[in-house]
């Protein structure tokens, strides 16, 4: 993939929010998150759904959710497929692949370990999921945690879809293009991680925004503290005036069709 451009076709700042794990196990508070964004200027979304969250949420079980979701969604929304069931069901296979799922995530890297087969059927399990469900057709699709691999990657591209991003990056799987934009995520699993996320997020919020994109990913457990919610803001108020929210699909939009 080629080096990020930096030319004419980048005409100004822009920042990319997005809602991760969205899903029925999550309920009222999905609706909660995607009102407080709104509220603080977040006119153009991307929600990152997860299908059968942890193999008990499945969305075809879930009709009221999806209708709400539906409902909720803004003009300039976009939904991402965001794994099949958010939950590691292989195990990690060296050292340095179980130290970052331990560190990064709590058993939830359903795509790490994943091979090329097993990941094309997941990922096209999920998309007839949200087009049955969700009446869309993603053009995206983000791994739980940002945990994969080169062969997942080449999964995502053979399902049709248009790009994919990891910690990093987000890339174009139709052109070869990238955007260098750090994500800056908060956790809440414990009080130590909640803590250093409120360091991160006050560094991050001057630091980034001397890039291009800026990049804030949330989860609705954010929303259940005080002091995240309170960071979280911290960022939007000084993000969102120079760097407007936008999504990847209006940055590249489909041209791919699915396979």
């Amino acid at each position: 993939m080629r080096a990020f451009d930096s030319g004419p076709q980048w005409p100004g700042r822009q920042s990319l929010i997005s809602l991760h794990d969205v899903t029925p196990a999550h309920g009222d508070a999905i609706f909660a998150a995607i009102d407080h964004l709104r509220a603080r200027g977040v006119d153009a979304l991307t929600l990152l759904v997860v299908p059968n969250y942890h193999h008990r949420a499945d969305l075809r079980d879930h009709p009221e959710f999806c209708r709400r979701l539906r409902d909720a969604l803004g003009p300039r929304d976009e939904i991402v497929l965001h794994g099949l069931y958010h939950l590691a069901d292989t195990k990690a296979e060296t050292v340095a692949q179980r130290l970052t799922a331990s560190t990064l995530t709590a058993g939830e890297g359903e795509f790490q370990t994943l091979g090329f087969d097993q990941a094309k059927e997941r990922i096209n399990h999920g998309l007839h999921s949200l087009d049955r469900n969700l009446r869309c057709r993603p053009s995206g699709f983000v791994a739980p945690a940002w945990l994969q691999n080169d062969e997942v990657v080449r999964a995502i591209k053979a399902s049709g879809l248009r790009w994919c991003e990891d910690h990093a990056f987000v890339y174009d799987l139709h052109t070869g293009a990238q955007i260098l934009a750090p994500a800056l995520s908060l956790a809440s699993r414990d009080p130590l991680r909640r803590l250093g996320s409120r360091t991160v997020a006050h560094a991050g919020a001057k630091v980034l925004p001397t890039l291009r994109t800026v990049r804030l990913a949330v989860h609705p457990g954010d929303f259940r503290f005080a002091k995240l919610v309170a960071a979280l803001d911290a960022v939007l108020e000084r993000w969102l005036p120079e760097h407007p929210p936008t999504t990847i699909g209006e940055v590249w939009p489909a041209t791919v069709a699915r396979a």
